[in-house]
């Protein structure tokens, strides 16, 4: 019977603390301050910038390393198929697949060119 008490007296407790707590920082968040946020960009970006940006994040930082690594792996898959069919055609559509995503990022970064020719920057 006791412990059922502090049981319950350890959850009143611990319960009447966090309405203390959520009290003093909905306190702290009605004063008013000055908030002051800078552009993360610079103020000088344009859409092209941005989009230039983008597509070389994607191209140079994603796509290249990720098909070099499905290219290894698709040779892997290959060297050690020993002749069995089933993996030797797994790591042909490896080898396949990583050159088609390959080619395709290849394509978009060169969409981002035209889009800046038919916008008429350079």
């Amino acid at each position: 019977m006791i412990k059922t008490a502090k049981k319950w007296g350890v959850m009143a407790g611990t319960a009447a603390s966090s309405f203390l707590i959520t009290g003093v920082a909905y306190a702290q968040s009605t004063q008013s301050q000055a908030i002051s946020l800078t552009d993360p960009l610079g103020g000088k970006e344009t859409f092209t910038t941005v989009a230039t940006a983008v597509a070389g994040f994607l191209f140079w930082d994603i796509a290249m390393p990720l098909s070099v690594v499905m290219v290894l792996v698709g040779a892997f898959q290959l060297m050690t198929s020993a002749g069995e069919p089933e993996k030797v055609s797994q790591g042909r559509k490896t080898l396949m697949y990583a050159i088609i995503g390959f080619a395709i990022a290849f394509v978009a970064g060169g969409i981002t060119n035209i889009i800046k020719s038919l916008i008429g920057t350079s």
